[in-house]
């Protein structure tokens, strides 16, 4: 059991090149925000960690625009699983509008919420069942992932993971040459607007950042504000936020995105934030995770030892049953000792009878005693408590002893 419980400490506390994509600035693994939260404060930018949804932002900020949140991963956007409704989109899209950034980094594009998707991406169909061919990503990465420097408009280069997803849009512009050499490509005609029937629907993506494969890094305009998709787990993550132009970029984004405002890390999907159930706010007090499994192990251990013998296994031996004439004489018994104030005045009675026999006349004062006692034993009382009794045995002895003394009967 020890060696199990310091493996079990051990696994937990070696770090490894990569963790999943949490995007948690809580999540001090290469696939956490921590370090992202930790520089942006150093850098001078207000970090404040978001407790409530997305599109609940504009009641928990205080600034009404030149705010900028940050959503990582590739789970749920809720903890419960709530699905972002188009009323609640529509709520964040209004926040958008009035001058404020949302960065969506996720390797998993195509479960992104579908309202979000049919509004920001109508050219694509909005969802409706063409996902795969337009967000090819790879879910597998090597332990140590082969990197590659893609330019990025307006200067600089991210650095990211070379066989990670990528998003090939032909009706966005492509970058121009950068560090990794590949020829220029010719800007393709932005996309044509929707239909003016639809006023939701309006330019698709913008492509910021990408390579021969496809775009990593994109821009959407929404109003005064903008929405940001990175398609991929290694720059803005604690694994890749020191490579090569990474910092840079997201600082040159924040530099154009926080004006006044904040940069809010969304914890709310990651189970960090408002609690939304009894459970859940049992589960964040204080030393619910060590009672928690403090429990399972005395519940292990109640079954073991409720279902594994310690000693062999005892022979059971039928004993015999009474039968019915011994049930009956006990009874009887039972009834004959409910007399025994009368059988104890009879018996010391008869013991001074004995003693006060002889040639002469006893006392008249033994005489009274005895008949005394004759009639209490023949009235065949049994009280339940003979005090009577008790004070007739008590004289009975006494006189045998003031008359008779230690005289015996031969």
């Amino acid at each position: 059991m020890g060696l199990a419980g310091l493996a079990a400490l051990g696994n937990r506390f070696r770090v490894t090149y990569r963790t999943p994509l949490t995007g948690c600035a809580h999540d001090p693994g290469t696939g956490g925000a921590a370090g992202v939260a930790r520089w942006a404060a150093r850098v001078g930018v207000p970090v404040r960690m978001l407790e409530v949804p997305v599109w609940e932002a504009s009641r928990a900020l205080d600034e009404p625009e030149g705010n900028c949140v940050v959503t990582m991963g590739n789970d749920a956007w809720s903890p419960t699983g709530q699905v972002l409704s188009p009323t609640d989109w529509a709520v964040a899209e209004d926040w958008l509008a009035r001058g404020n950034t949302l960065i969506v980094v996720t390797t998993r594009p195509q479960e992104l919420p579908r309202v979000l998707r049919e509004d920001l991406f109508p050219w694509a169909g909005g969802g409706s069942g063409t996902e795969p061919e337009l967000f090819p990503f790879v879910e597998s990465v090597d332990n140590r992932a082969e990197t590659v420097e893609v330019p990025v408009q307006g200067g600089g280069s991210l650095t990211v993971d070379a066989k990670g997803p990528r998003w090939k849009d032909e009706a966005a512009p492509q970058p121009t040459a950068g560090k990794t050499g590949s020829p220029p490509t010719k800007p393709a005609p932005p996309p044509k607007p929707a239909a003016p029937s639809d006023p939701k629907r309006r330019p698709s993506k913008w492509q910021l950042a990408g390579d021969a494969g496809g775009g990593v890094l994109f821009r959407v305009p929404v109003g005064r504000g903008s929405v940001y998709v990175l398609l991929d787990e290694l720059a803005w993550t604690n694994a890749g936020l020191d490579r090569d132009g990474n910092a840079r970029a997201l600082a040159d984004i924040l530099d154009r995105s926080v004006r006044g405002g904040t940069l809010a890390f969304d914890e709310y999907r990651h189970g960090h934030g408002r609690p939304e159930s009894f459970l859940v706010y049992l589960m964040g007090l204080p030393g619910a995770s060590a009672v928690l499994w403090l429990s399972a192990a005395w519940a292990l251990l109640y079954a073991y030892g409720r279902n594994v013998r310690l000693k062999p296994v005892e022979p059971y031996v039928e004993r015999e049953r009474r039968t019915a004439q011994e049930a009956i004489d006990a009874v009887a018994q039972i009834y004959e000792r409910a007399r025994a104030a009368p059988l104890v005045v009879e018996a010391v009675a008869r013991r001074l009878r004995q003693v006060a026999r002889s040639p002469a006349e006893p006392p008249p004062m033994v005489v009274e005693v005895l008949e005394e006692a004759d009639r209490y034993t023949r009235s065949e009382d049994r009280p339940a408590r003979p005090a009577a009794a008790i004070r007739l045995v008590q004289q009975l002895i006494q006189l045998r002893k003031r008359i008779y003394g230690t005289r015996t009967v031969s």
